[in-house]
Parts: structure tokens; sequence; C-alpha cells
């Protein structure tokens, strides 16, 4: 049987005629928590929580001193609204200028939970795009409808803190889901292609008990997605996969991705301190407990082989009451024990909450890298079908970020700059500048599903550039 001659991608400007290309997913603005953002995206070394698993892997296993029970939680909501993304992806105008793609064209969600216990770690965030192109020709049609994508990143998460956590490694799954369709067609008569992809991820953070610096590292090798549900999709003789007049791409592709970071902290306040149990600061108390337990249990057994050996038609009974009697001390010391240990978690959150210095200045420092991509164009190429290949370079962005404590207990700040790369070669690079702040609440247990001192404040950040602007929020916890 003959192959198919597939035709090929012609240069930039003109029309896309084959589906021989791929999508440069290549994201050069920072997108995550507004505290990421606030810090230029410079956190590869001091990954934490939910906020930083984005930037590095290894953040789902770091346990930090704010929480002395064996486990912990972390869950995370982040907006992320471009209000002026007229160029988003600083690809300079060339294929779809600001009045097509208006400032409302872009949006982010990303939330995620993580689940702790001791130093290991386990958790799931999903990094969500939104891409709409309103008035745009319906691929099925003749009518003007919205064309919306959505990408849709599942970051899957393991990791474990060696060296009682000054050795933090992590590493996860990826799942990339590409859906197209034409709305008010929500439903799946408005789907055009959808696709899917799989990945993995790594990272590893070394920071060492009371020093002021800390190291990371993060890689996210490339994925590429598949036509996996064609939905109005079709194939030409020639090979090819249209909807209407548009050539859907036979590939989605994440470039290889990765990142070293350092940062390092001034001020009064500890730094790296280590992750300590409550069951660990009260292991001396809780031992002597546990030993008098233990001579509890030999008196009783001695108490109930003696009663044995008198026997007598009463011996049933006088065993249960010995048994009884013993019940009640075991109950006392179990009483007593869990005071004990009730009295070392509120030791130890309150010398991570007011017994420790506030004051502290961080730096950090990312640089960050993105691969290439092969027959690439960018999103904007896909969405107006015209040319503009991207990633034919590989790409580097520096990143700077500073955080203090500005008002004790109650608010941070953080500002940042980042280079912004472009991945297109009629294009330059643009420098972003980062503004970021937390500012405590109030304490509310949410019903008594918090302990009863959590809490709670809210972020924001800013992120400006030529031909853009962004503004980030999310709701967490105050440490």
């Amino acid at each position: 049987m003959p192959e198919v001659a597939q035709a090929q991608l012609g240069p930039d400007g003109t029309p896309i005629t084959t589906s021989d290309y791929s999508v440069d997913l290549t994201r050069g603005v920072v997108v995550s928590t507004s505290r990421v953002i606030g810090l230029a995206g410079a956190a590869t070394a001091l990954a934490q929580g939910v906020e930083g698993g984005l930037q590095n892997p290894s953040a789902v296993a770091y346990r930090g001193p704010q929480w002395p029970d064996w486990y912990d939680y972390w869950l995370a909501l982040g907006v992320t609204y471009p209000y002026q993304s007229g160029d988003f992806y600083n690809s300079g105008g060339a294929v779809a200028s600001s009045d097509e793609l208006d400032d409302e064209a872009t949006f982010f969600l990303i939330p995620g939970a993580y689940w702790q216990m001791w130093n290991l770690g386990i958790g799931l965030t999903i990094d969500t795009q939104f891409i709409k192109l309103t008035s745009a020709p319906d691929p099925t049609g003749d009518a003007q409808e919205t064309l919306r994508l959505r990408f849709t990143t599942f970051h899957i998460q393991a990791g474990y803190g060696f060296l009682d956590g000054q050795l933090v490694v992590g590493a996860g799954l990826r799942i990339l889901r590409q859906r197209a369709y034409v709305s008010p067609n929500l439903g799946s008569d408005g789907d055009l292609y959808t696709t899917l992809g799989l990945g993995a991820e790594v990272g590893v953070m070394l920071r060492p008990h009371y020093k002021r610096w800390s190291l990371g590292a993060s890689l996210f090798p490339k994925m590429s997605t598949g036509l996996r549900n064609r939905g109005n999709a079709m194939e030409t003789p020639d090979g090819d996969i249209v909807v209407g007049d548009y050539y859907v791409p036979r590939d989605t592709t994440i470039p290889t991705t990765g990142s070293i970071g350092f940062s390092y902290q001034l001020g009064p306040r500890p730094s790296n301190p280590p992750w300590t149990s409550a069951e660990k600061l009260a292991a001396a108390e809780l031992e002597r407990f546990d030993r008098r337990k233990q001579r509890l249990k030999e008196h009783e057994e001695a108490a109930i082989a003696e009663a044995r050996a008198r026997g007598g038609p009463d011996l049933e009974i006088c065993v249960r009451a010995i048994e009884q009697r013993y019940a009640r001390r075991y109950a006392e010391l179990e009483r007593a024990r869990t005071e004990i240990k009730k009295v070392a978690w509120e030791q130890l959150r309150r010398r991570y909450r007011w017994g420790w210095p506030r004051r502290y200045y961080l730096l950090t420092a990312d640089l960050w890298f993105n691969g290439r991509v092969a027959n690439g164009v960018g999103v904007e190429s896909f969405l107006f079908q015209t040319v503009q290949r991207s990633g034919e370079s590989i790409t580097v962005s520096p990143r700077l970020g500073f955080e203090t404590e500005v008002w004790p207990t109650r608010m941070k700040l953080r500002a940042g700059t980042y280079l912004e790369p472009s991945r297109f070669e009629n294009s330059n690079a643009r420098v972003h500048g980062t503004l970021g702040f937390d500012i405590s609440l109030l304490k509310w247990s949410v019903f008594g599903l918090w302990p009863d001192d959590y809490r709670w404040q809210i972020s924001a950040a800013l992120d400006l550039a030529r031909a853009y602007g962004s503004f980030s929020f999310g709701i967490g916890g105050w440490y």
C-alpha cells in the first residue's frame, strides 16, 4: 500500500495546511500560587506544601515545624487572572493582535491537596489553564462561536525526607489532558477533540538543619499528547486531521523543563528548623508512663495468678474484679499520657508561632530552562491557523525573589523579578516585576476540622511586564 505524502509546515506567516506539527505548551510566565508568583517563581530551593509542588516535586514530603503531629495535610487553591494578556505567550503579536485576543482570554485555576505521615508525603495538584477565542469561525460550520481550549495537568506526587528531613526527594506522574470545544455547546456534541499524555517529574531539596542556605533542583521530562478522542475531527485522504477548516495538530508538547535553585535567609528567625513531633519532645515522659504501664501489667498478672492459686467458687468474679480495678488504672495512665502529648504539642506550636523571633529576610534565586519542540508552533498559531514556529531553541529564565515579615504575626511582603525568554524568533525576551503579600486574618477551627489555634490568611500577588499583567490570590494557613 503506497504511503500518503504529508504536507510540510510552511514558513512563518503562512496558513497551516497540515496536521504534521506540534503545539508548544511552554509557559514563559510564572503561574502558581500567590507566594510563588510574588517570589518571581524562584522557589525551587524552598518549595513546601501544595504551593511549591509545581516548582519542585519534593515539596510533597517537606515537613516544617508548624505541625507537631505525626501527620500533616495541606490544602491550597490558587487563582491567577491575567487582566492584561494581549501577548500572553510573548509572541510579539505576529499572529494575533490584542484586539483578537482580549484580556479575558486566559485564566488559571490550581487546586491541590497533600497528605504527610512522618517523613512520607503524597499529593495531588491540578494545574488548569482556560483559553478562549471569541468571535471565532465555528470550525464545524459558518456561525461565529467562542472557541475554548482547556489544558489540565494532573501532578500525582510522592516523596520522602531522608536524614531527618534534611534531604528531601520527590517524584511523580503527570497527566496532561487537552480539550477543545465550541461554546455554548458545552456537551459532548461541542467537543472538537480531546488529547491525553503522560509524563514524569522528579525533584530534590537539601536543607541542612539551622543552616541559612538551601539548595534545590527539579526536572520535568518532555511530555506529549496524542489524539485520543476525535470528537468532530475527521481524517483526510492525505492523513491530516481536520475540524471544518482547522488542521488539528498530531500532538501537543510540554518540552523538557528543569531548574536549579538557591536560597539564603538572614535575620534572627531560625532557618531550616527540623520538624519535631510532640511524641519526640515528650519521649522521656512517655517512656516513664510506658514503664509504669508495664509494671501495672505485671502486678495484674501476679494478682490474677494468686487468685487462681487460691481457687474457690467465686474465682471468676475475683478475676473480673481484679481486671476492672486495673482497667481503671490503665485508663488513668492513658489520660495522663494524652495530656502529656497535648502539652508537648502546644509547647511546640507556641515555640514556632511566638517563641522564635519573627524577623527574617529571605533571598531566593532560580535558573529555569525549557527544551526544544520539533516542528512546534505556539498556541496562538493553532487558534488562528497561521504558522509561527515556537521552541526551536533552548530557552533560559533567571529568577530572583525576596521575602520578609514586615509586620510581625500580621503581614508578609515579597517581591521579585525574572526574565521571560521568547520561544519565537521574531520576538524578544521581557523582564517581569512581581509583588505579593500575606495578611493574617483570624483564628477559626472550621467547626472543629482544624485546630483551635489555626489562623487563616489571604494571599495576593501581581506580575507585571510588557503587554502582560496578572493578579493571583489565594487563602490558606498563616505560619
